[in-house]
């Protein structure tokens, strides 16, 4: 009880019915009750905005992922499939991308003053209580973001528990199914409606789903190196040519017809 009431108040700071309460508002900034907000800082939903460096973020990344396993984030990730957590099926995002990333220094790129190995900022001022929301409402965003991948990372190994989840090999037995099956060429939006009936929710949630899936290199994706192998620098991470494509590297580029990864299957989540 304590957990959801803290949640529904990060949620209320961040969302309406309507969307997003910052659309539209110009110079719009969150705004939590002192009270509310609090209550969600002692439960340890809601958090201080935090100044944080590309030099931080990395060493964090760098400790945590030392700290974790594939198949622990790998286990999670299913686990929140049939439990609902959706907090949790984060970190598998996180972690793929986090796995060989290098231990680097900043270096920029222009026009955009960000880092062209990892694309973070040399200083940034983050609002971590948005992406805590984020990581709730769909099981992350920004999986790619150095301080959001030190941020997740972090909340799972608090968040995580070890309690057992029944169902889950059927969980991964019917999604991989799923990939198998689905047709040479099809879209996206094809396995977006695909998989329906194995993640529960809302369709935002089933392109995280698949997104995260595209980091971990389980969809298989001829021709395109993602994280799973090596680190694929921020620079390198090639745009398709289509029309207001919104879908992050390297899942943007798969089509339907290739398959699971099952190397990458054996590695995140264990023999089959």
């Amino acid at each position: 009880m304590r957990e959801s009431r803290a949640l529904k108040i990060l949620f209320d700071t961040y969302w309406s019915p309507k969307g997003w309460k910052s659309a539209g508002v110009p110079g719009w900034r969150p705004q939590t009750p002192p009270a509310d907000y609090e209550f969600a800082l002692q439960a340890g939903v809601m958090f201080p905005p935090q100044d944080i460096t590309h030099e931080q973020a990395l060493q964090r990344i760098g400790e945590l992922r030392s700290r974790l396993s594939p198949q622990r984030v790998g286990t999670a990730f299913l686990r929140s499939l049939v439990s609902g957590e959706v907090g949790l099926r984060s970190a598998l995002g996180s972690y793929a991308v986090a796995l060989h990333m290098p231990l680097h220094r900043f270096k920029p790129y222009s026009p955009a003053p960000r880092c062209r190995t990892c694309g973070g900022y040399e200083r940034e001022h983050v609002d971590v209580n948005v992406l805590n929301f984020e990581r709730h409402k769909w099981g992350g965003v920004r999986h790619s973001q150095p301080a959001y991948i030190a941020f997740d990372l972090e909340r799972f190994t608090v968040e995580e528990g070890r309690r057992d989840v029944p169902q889950v090999r059927e969980v991964l037995s019917s999604l991989l199914a799923i990939i198998d099956s689905t047709s040479v060429g099809a879209k996206l939006s094809d396995l977006t409606r695909s998989l329906k009936g194995v993640v529960p929710g809302n369709e935002a949630q089933r392109r995280t789903v698949i997104s995260i899936l595209g980091y971990a290199g389980i969809l298989s994706i001829p021709g395109r190196s993602g994280f799973l192998e090596s680190f694929t620098p921020t620079d390198a991470r090639e745009e398709t040519p289509w029309y207001k494509d919104d879908w992050p590297y390297p899942v943007r580029w798969w089509k339907g017809g290739a398959g699971a990864n099952a190397r990458a299957v054996e590695f995140w989540f264990g023999s089959t």
